[in-house]
């Protein structure tokens, strides 16, 4: 049973880990999950993925978004975790479709060690 109710889906379109020949990532075959998704801004720290003598680098962006899942979200026919190179799809109740990609991805554990919910800003 999740923490929270679940009463939206999305449709999560998986990279690949290749790319094409202008760098972008190549989409896998997408798969739906059950969520929650809080629309509302929100000032979130990025990595930026440019590490140097310092570490990795952060920035500050807004976030438009909060999806919350259950646990770790998970590619049913793969394994793999949900990661900053996938896409996210929402439709909202006046079927307007928007396409978000992941700015972070936190893990929220209980007191035991394990993952209850997963917030992904975008």
């Amino acid at each position: 049973m999740a923490l929270i109710p679940l009463k939206n889906t999305v449709t999560i379109t998986p990279a690949t880990g290749g790319t094409d020949e202008w760098d972008r990532p190549i989409p896998g075959t997408p798969y739906q999950l059950r969520c929650r998704v809080q629309e509302g801004t929100k000032l979130v720290r990025s990595a930026t993925g440019s590490g140097g003598i310092h570490g990795i680098q952060a920035q500050e962006v807004v976030s438009v978004a909060q999806i919350y899942f259950d646990k770790i979200p998970v590619d049913p026919a793969t394994g793999s975790a949900l990661g900053l190179t996938d896409t996210i799809t929402f439709t909202d109740e006046t079927g307007a479709a928007r396409t978000y990609t992941p700015i972070s991805i936190e893990i929220k554990r209980g007191l035991n060690g394990k993952a209850i919910l997963t917030v992904v800003n975008v």
